[in-house]
């Protein structure tokens, strides 16, 4: 018999945490264009009330963003290459 045992397996817990302020309303912005939907969204993701959330939304609803202009994208499309029987049949050779 060996002496090898296997070890117990390990229990693999995912942590869990909430997400910070700052991906609270970046993500509640991108859902609702409301100050108070937007509070009330990212209240909810936090876990914490309404009426502590709100100020900090109103203050990060007067932040600028950078947008990137729109670029045009110009897509050739080919015909797929194809082998002729000949051409197949010599490389057979």
């Amino acid at each position: 018999m060996s002496a090898y045992k296997n070890p117990p397996p390990r229990i693999l817990r995912p942590r869990v945490e909430p997400p910070t302020l700052d991906e609270a309303v970046t993500a509640a912005q991108g859902l609702s264009d409301s100050p108070e939907q937007q509070a009330e969204i990212a209240a909810q993701l936090m876990g914490v009330p309404v009426a502590e959330v709100l100020p900090l939304v109103r203050k990060a609803a007067h932040r600028t963003t950078v947008t990137t202009p729109n670029r045009s994208v110009v897509v050739v499309r080919r015909p797929a290459r194809t082998f002729s029987p000949r051409l197949a049949e010599a490389m057979r050779r």
